[in-house]
């Protein structure tokens, strides 16, 4: 596609006046391709993902008669291939946000992702874990605010060094800085920080993870009171 786009407007631009654009793009960036394992049955045969399983041997067998079946090398999926999973599937089991968290986690946006479902059900565990933590928050008795201003720097720098990340395309670093973020909401709920405090920086966190989770982003911002959110958090650098 960037090479049929690329010659589209050199076309329109030869020897034409009018038309002076010569490249389609200011800039591009080109993301890797989703892989997966590739099967087949002794005939040669490929196989869906689907129509394959794990015996009490650790062997690859076909659901359908228990044969055996031939495991290739990781491919880009394709059709031909067969080594398609559905997004459908995956969503109605996980939900979207934690599909896309899995993509954004596992490597990289220019390298290609190795898809595991194993890695989509963790994903969704932790997940599960940020929804836990803002009923949390809501729900906490109210500490001294001793510890208020610490706290906030902490985070505040979070954010800073998220901005940066996604500004520069380092998504999956991003997804890891926001596992170091949660472990330090988790460890400070008993800690002598406010409530307001914990909301405030909560809600950050949560604006700042739209771009990432937006189905459970907004749904606990909304939990928190914030319906509209339209702003990225001030930095304090």
């Amino acid at each position: 596609h960037l090479l049929y786009s690329r010659f589209f407007m050199h076309a329109l631009s030869y020897k034409n006046e009018n038309f002076n654009i010569k490249e389609p793009f200011k800039g591009l960036f080109t993301q890797g391709m989703v892989c997966h394992e590739t099967y087949k049955d002794p005939s040669g045969k490929w196989l869906n993902p689907k129509e394959v399983e794990k015996n009490s041997e650790g062997n690859y067998v076909k659901t359908k008669d228990q044969s055996k079946v031939v495991v290739g090398q990781s491919e880009a999926m394709s059709k031909s291939k067969k080594n398609v999973v559905v997004p459908e599937s995956m969503i109605d089991t996980y939900g979207a946000d934690a599909v896309r968290w899995f993509i954004l986690s596992d490597s990289p946006p220019e390298k290609d992702v190795q898809w595991s479902s194993q890695g989509a059900n963790a994903a969704y565990k932790f997940l599960q874990k940020i929804y836990n933590l803002n009923n949390s928050i809501i729900n906490r008795p109210d500490h001294k605010p001793l510890n208020d201003k610490d706290f906030s720097i902490k985070i505040n720098a979070y954010i800073l060094k998220v901005t940066s990340l996604i500004n520069n395309f380092q998504l999956n670093v991003v997804v890891a800085n926001v596992y170091e973020i949660y472990s330090l909401f988790n460890s400070n709920l008993e800690s002598d920080i406010s409530n307001k405090c914990l909301t405030k920086n909560m809600k950050n966190l949560m604006t700042i993870l739209i771009p990432f989770i937006p189905h459970l982003a907004n749904e606990c911002l909304e939990q928190m009171g914030e319906k509209d959110v339209k702003k990225w958090p001030q930095i304090d650098e």
